[in-house]
């Protein structure tokens, strides 16, 4: 994802997050009422592609992406806003970090069998209600510009590109930071 991508998502969420002062002193436009609203009530990227919501970010998007005529980038950017429509504050925190950091006592904010599912969804629709059910449980509390690399990660590999090398793929990079948050004291 290229840096013009990833202000485009930013200012998208930021229009549906940010207080009315702050998205003035930035200069973005407020999200009309109720998209995000309808975003969040979507079960599925089909869902999300009918939603005006989901056509504000698309239409913002740089050209080459809106010229693909892949269905499987319209289901990846409609699974990208239906997932950052849950993230209520950016954090510099990747979704496996967030999910892998201690709640109370010792157990992680995210069970371990709660996350493998995710690295297993097999189609679109599970990976968004996974994915979903995670942000939730990290309290939205995650990067929405790392989120929306990792969702983009995700449809590449599901479509059919597979990096070789193992520590290139989102299964691998997501256990990796993980393991690596609930090993931390």
């Amino acid at each position: 994802m290229d840096d013009t991508t990833k202000n485009v998502v930013h200012r998208w969420w930021q229009s549906m997050y940010l207080s009315p002062a702050q998205l003035q002193e930035k200069g973005i436009a407020p999200a009309p009422s109720g998209q995000k609203a309808q975003l969040k009530r979507c079960e599925s990227a089909d869902a999300a592609m009918m939603s005006p919501g989901f056509r504000a970010l698309w239409q913002r998007l740089p050209e080459d992406i809106q010229a693909s005529e892949n269905a499987a980038s319209y289901e990846c950017w409609a699974t990208i806003a239906a997932a950052l429509v849950h993230v209520k504050t950016d954090t510099g925190i990747n979704l496996a970090t967030a999910a892998g950091l201690k709640a109370e006592g010792d157990k992680s904010v995210v069970s371990e069998l709660r996350f493998a599912q995710l690295q297993s969804a097999k189609t679109p629709d599970e990976f968004l209600r996974r994915l979903r059910r995670i942000l939730q449980q990290v309290g939205g509390q995650v990067s929405v510009i790392k989120l929306a690399e990792d969702i983009d990660h995700w449809y590449r590999e599901h479509t059919g590109f597979r990096p070789r090398q193992a520590d290139k793929r989102i299964s691998v990079k997501w256990a990796m930071d993980y393991y690596r948050a609930v090993s931390a004291k």
